[in-house]
């Protein structure tokens, strides 16, 4: 099929495919799924620990995906969970000096990558794109 004709959710599909493979060599060495990155960073750039089903809905995955996904950071040393005192069916996820660490060093490498996502693109297409995917998230989030 031309890709004229692609449509949008094999598109989209495909795109966020080709992105993960092409993210997967900057984080390998650190033995961390693009995936994982994700909740790494979003650990970092939170003030206080996160609940995993806080995360989960943030990266829009299920709770027994998450789950899974924690058990990998904790066995890498990067993440650790606890008990959350407010609410003893729920845990709580925070960095460790390790994760910390690691995300430290990894960033300028994504930063430097997503700089240059798009760069041949005008600002202004990256900014519709940008809203257009927001767009499309949220109605899919309503409908769920």
């Amino acid at each position: 099929m031309p890709d004229a004709e692609r449509d949008l959710v094999s598109g989209v599909i495909q795109l966020a495919n080709l992105l993960t493979r092409r993210l997967g060599p900057i984080f390998e060495r650190a033995k961390v799924t693009p995936q994982q990155w994700s909740i790494l960073s979003m650990l970092a750039e939170s003030e206080s620990s996160m609940t995993l089903a806080s995360i989960a809905r943030k990266m829009m995955v299920s709770k027994q995906n998450m789950t899974g996904m924690m058990v990998r950071l904790e066995q890498l040393g990067l993440a650790e969970r606890h008990d959350d005192p407010k609410d003893l069916r729920s845990s709580r996820v925070q960095l460790t000096r390790r994760g910390r660490a690691l995300v430290d060093k990894l960033r300028p490498a994504y930063q430097e990558w997503r700089g240059r996502l798009g760069r041949d693109l005008p600002e202004r297409e990256i900014a519709a794109l940008t809203r257009t995917v927001d767009r499309l998230i949220a109605e899919l989030e309503q409908q769920a």
